[in-house]
């Protein structure tokens, strides 16, 4: 049974997270290589740079869920460290690998053509094993998200690897829509889907949502779709209710 269950809208207006993040981490509690909280750029393999963020009271005999950011058009892997405390300070483990192309100091960006596609999961899968040989991971809880292109990005690599991931999030991010991304749609439909839209998005039109979100209620799939007033942007509500959405998952497989 496919099941599409969509929220009233929020009622917080978009506030851009890039802008007000700092101010909401606690004093004493900013990045840095020796806080507890935070984990630092290192190589996951020889391809790819990531980040890791331990969360807060890390409890070594406790395995995490693991959240895969991946960053923004235009930044990095560091915009993990921005965004995790917005998230959650202490549910989730999280790694965020870096985009193939692009610089340091213009940013990496996602693109969608077969090599960039292959690099991004392989990239992915690497930060995977990276967070997994550094801290204690639930391996049927491994969450991929991003924003934008980066969460269509993200709906690509879990829905070709369903096996790896319990659920995908894309924040205002349409389905790819080339290169098959549906080729394994009978066992990625068993991947749970959070999918946050802006209403009067420019990237990603209101018309365009109804369209593809028919194309996976009629495959099968179970999505929690919540759309947001104003334009395009990365929301401290958004990124709010992605931890509701998650933690939820947990409590309904408790008998």
């Amino acid at each position: 049974m496919n099941r599409i269950k969509i929220s009233p809208l929020a009622t917080r207006p978009i506030e851009k997270v890039e802008a007000s993040v700092q101010s909401k981490i606690p004093v004493g509690m900013e990045p840095s290589l020796q806080s507890p909280l935070f984990g630092c750029c290192e190589a996951a393999s020889s391809f790819s740079d990531s980040c890791l963020f331990v969360p807060l009271h890390y409890e070594q005999n406790y395995q995490y869920p693991l959240v895969v950011w991946l960053h923004n058009n235009g930044d990095d892997p560091r915009q993990l460290h921005r965004v995790m405390p917005q998230i959650s300070l202490q549910n989730f483990v999280a790694v965020a690998p870096q985009a193939a192309l692009g610089e340091l100091h213009a940013g990496y960006y996602w693109d969608q053509d077969p090599a960039s596609i292959d690099y991004a999961t392989d990239a992915v899968i690497a930060a995977i094993d990276y967070a997994s040989a550094r801290t204690k991971i639930h391996s049927q809880r491994i969450f991929i998200a991003g924003y934008g292109d980066a969460g269509t990005m993200a709906f690509r690599v879990a829905l070709t690897h369903p096996d790896i991931f319990a659920g995908v999030a894309s924040l205002n991010g349409p389905l790819p829509e080339g290169s098959t991304p549906l080729s394994r749609w009978s066992s990625s439909r068993g991947v749970e889907v959070f999918w946050a839209h802006c209403r009067k998005s420019v990237e990603f039109e209101q018309e365009q949502l109804c369209r593809q979100l028919k194309l996976l209620h009629v495959a099968g799939f179970s999505v929690t779709l919540r759309q947001y007033p104003g334009c395009d942007g990365l929301s401290l509500t958004i990124l709010g209710d992605l931890n509701r959405w998650i933690m939820q998952m947990f409590k309904s497989t408790i008998v």
